[in-house]
């Protein structure tokens, strides 16, 4: 299924609460957007979460029940029953969304989403985005739809 930047723009000026994994609070952290994030979506966390990241994220929110199959199981299983968006950078993880017919957004979507919201300027989305281009694996198709989805938004 080819992506449609004007659909994605879309759905980012929208998303206000999300389940996040571990994966994307260490990259939301690590291109210094993290408390941003939290303040400006309301990111929930399972407890086990919590645990694999080794401390509540600041302006997260803890909710549900640990999974005794783990965290990856925990976010789909919170995400599925509020009926939210999974935050994360696995793409196992994004495909068992899928699945489920739940919205999922990796880091880049998340940055994305800031900037469309106006909560960073394009100055700061173009530092965060050098900083998740030297951490971030994505594919070359997935740098390539945040491309569009940013060109149709500075045009």
């Amino acid at each position: 299924m080819k992506a449609d930047p004007e659909n994605i723009i879309s759905e980012l000026k929208t998303l206000h609460r999300a389940v996040a994994d571990t994966s994307t609070l260490i990259y939301l952290e690590r291109i210094h957007l993290l408390t941003l994030a939290g303040t400006s979506f309301q990111l929930l966390i399972p407890p086990d979460v919590v645990q694999e990241f080794g401390r509540v994220a600041p302006e997260c929110t803890v909710c549900g029940e640990p999974s005794a199959e783990g965290a990856d199981q925990a976010v789909i299983q919170l995400a599925g029953e509020l009926h939210l968006p999974v935050l994360s950078e696995d793409r196992k993880l994004l495909m068992s969304s899928r699945r489920l017919g739940l919205k999922y957004y990796n880091t880049l979507m998340i940055l994305l989403a800031l900037l469309l919201q106006q909560r960073i300027s394009c100055r700061e989305y173009e530092q965060a985005y050098a900083d998740l281009r030297k951490i971030a694996r994505y594919s070359p198709a997935v740098w390539q739809v945040g491309e569009q989805v940013f060109s149709l938004y500075v045009r």
